[in-house]
């Protein structure tokens, strides 16, 4: 049998490659311009130095203990090696091998996944593989246009696995396997919605539960790319409003009270994003419902629903146009139970060394409270980061 399919797949046509070279990136053509291969990759290194004052336990039931404490750490945020292409001017293909340095006491991460959009019209574009759930504008980016050196506090990832995909935690939607449509109708309104394996960033669906999301973003202006800056410095203004929801199918064990099952979430998010001229403007908030299969600490209303609200603003200016940024952050995420909430403030400079293809990021920021552990944490964390950037 497999040496069949071996001689069919020889009698396949192979496209005749007619050009190879360097456009931003190596690349591989055939002649008949049928199909055309990216190759490309991103490096992001960080040093992170992080002091830290007040209490904290991380165990429950065990007594606080005084956490001043200092660290600096050099990781490798992402090196990423990832192959796209197109193919007969209609499939759209991704590829991606992820690695990045580990969580303490842990081995490097990583991840590889895949995804293609077959584009079918501008109004109805159908892509398969590793999506994203849409639900808001954050979601949608890449790290490779953010305004600091992580994404806000609402989006802050725990496992480090994922890109700038949101953790269970934050407030945002996760990456996972499913099928995403996307399209424009008109010049002014766009839209998204997708369905995904419900238990998180793996390749299987073993609790044979879905989730789901759904987006609309409302073009007042001329139309707010997914990038965090004004890279380009639009002469004219640019408006963009976004409303999504997303229920997310969980059925796992609850962080602080193991014995209590997460059921799922209904979460849903509105913002906006304005450019104009090397000043970028973004916002968002969001709300969610967590249904629990028992009351916990922090169910405050004893009605098996844990309500968490959230927002993050953050504002960019380029003193020196696609080269020297500013940048201020706030964010805040506030969950139910006690002693749970988070908030944090800070700003940066980006310095684009050669376009957006090689820049150095630096931000601070200011973190009250950000261990989710209801009632044990009471700390602030004063952050420093540096990240240099490569892209390919």
């Amino acid at each position: 049998m497999k040496s069949k399919l071996l001689a069919l797949l020889l009698l396949l046509p192979l496209p005749a490659f007619a050009e190879a070279g360097w456009d931003n990136g190596f690349y591989i053509k055939s002649a008949d311009g049928n199909f055309k291969m990216d190759i490309g990759g991103r490096l992001q290194v960080q040093e992170v130095t992080q002091i830290r004052r007040g209490s904290q336990v991380t165990t429950p039931g065990v007594a606080r203990t005084a956490s001043d404490n200092f660290s600096d750490t050099f990781k490798i945020r992402r090196a990423r090696l990832q192959t796209s292409g197109t193919l007969y001017e209609k499939l759209d293909w991704v590829t991606i091998l992820n690695v990045s340095t580990a969580n303490v006491g842990g081995t490097a991460n990583t991840t590889w996944y895949a995804w293609f959009t077959y584009n079918f019209h501008p109004a109805f574009l159908l892509t398969g593989g590793m999506v994203q759930l849409p639900l808001d504008r954050m979601g949608e980016n890449s790290s490779s246009w953010l305004l600091g050196v992580e994404p806000p506090l609402t989006a802050t990832q725990e496992d480090g696995l994922k890109d700038i995909t949101i953790a269970r935690n934050s407030l945002s939607m996760p990456l996972d396997l499913g099928l995403r449509i996307d399209g424009d109708i008109g010049e002014h309104f766009s839209y998204a919605l997708a369905g995904a394996n419900g238990n998180g960033f793996s390749n299987t669906n073993a609790n044979n539960e879905l989730s789901y999301g759904f987006m609309t973003l409302i073009h007042v202006l001329d139309k707010v790319p997914f990038k965090e800056t004004d890279f380009e410095n639009s002469e004219n203004p640019k408006l963009t409003f976004n409303l999504g929801t997303g229920f997310e199918d969980e059925d796992a064990a609850d962080a602080n009270t193991p014995t209590v099952t997460r059921r799922w979430s209904w979460i849903s998010a509105v913002g906006g994003a304005f450019r104009w001229r090397g000043f970028s403007l973004n916002s968002e908030l969001y709300y969610r419902v967590l249904r629990l299969s028992a009351t916990t600490v922090e169910d405050t209303n004893n009605d098996r629903r844990l309500r968490d609200t959230g927002y993050y603003g953050n504002a960019g200016y380029f003193f020196i146009p696609k080269k020297l940024e500013g940048m201020l952050t706030v964010s805040q995420l506030f969950r139910e139970g006690a002693d749970n909430n988070s908030n944090e403030f800070g700003g940066g400079l980006n310095y684009y060394i050669h376009d957006n293809k090689v820049k150095m990021q630096f931000d601070y920021t200011n973190v009250l409270d950000y261990d989710d552990i209801a009632g044990l944490n009471n700390a602030t964390y004063h952050r420093f980061r540096l990240m240099f950037s490569m892209f390919i």
